[in-house]
């Protein structure tokens, strides 16, 4: 039943699209701490949803406030 999905969500062009999009949160999130980078003025308005998206929803270990 797995392969049966992986196939269809393999062949459809959004799920690249979406991988990608998670793909690059990730990589943000990981390389920047969260004090610095909700100073910055673009990467600080959308950091929540970064942090989303990359599933970081029990926040970075950098986080000070966090875990």
């Amino acid at each position: 039943m797995e392969q049966v999905i992986f196939s269809w969500a393999t062949s459809q062009e959004w799920f690249g699209i979406a991988s990608t999009v998670v793909v690059i949160a990730n990589f943000v999130t990981m390389t920047l701490k969260d004090d610095y980078a909700e100073k910055l003025p673009i990467i600080g308005k959308i950091w929540p949803i970064l942090n989303w998206l990359s599933l970081n929803v029990a926040k970075n270990k950098n986080d000070k406030k966090g875990a």
